[in-house]
């Protein structure tokens, strides 16, 4: 479910989901660099509810066109929250995340192991 986040506070990720009694909190990024922008109001709160026992992770796509100086990518990264602050700090390049899955388009991307990552596996360590 996509969430409105006027009136919910500053932080609130972007969707919720629940999925087998398994609820989930994703902050969806988009750049077509290394930089991803994350408030300190949204790494504060995906820390927050990972501290409660809550999932939340930082879902970003990478999609840039070929140029003079860089190849093709679309590319999706994930993180969790406790990452969230490193990642908004050093970017893509300097935070390894919990998932990476790259190709020409997101149906090449490896969906049943991106499932397993939102749902099934803990967030922070």
């Amino acid at each position: 479910m996509r969430v409105e986040n006027s009136g919910l506070g500053r932080g609130v990720p972007d969707m919720n989901g629940c999925r087998l009694g398994t609820e989930v909190w994703l902050e969806l990024k988009s750049t077509s660099g290394w930089a991803v922008a994350i408030t300190p109001e949204q790494s504060a709160w995906a820390e927050r509810r990972a501290r409660a026992g809550g999932r939340v992770y930082f879902v970003v796509r990478r999609h840039c066109p070929a140029g003079p100086r860089r190849a093709a990518a679309d590319e999706l990264y994930i993180y969790g929250a406790h990452q969230g602050r490193a990642l908004r700090e050093l970017g893509l390049k300097q935070v390894t995340p919990l998932h990476y899955s790259s190709g020409p388009q997101p149906a090449r991307w490896i969906w049943a192991e991106i499932e397993e990552i939102l749902l099934a596996s803990p967030n922070y360590a």
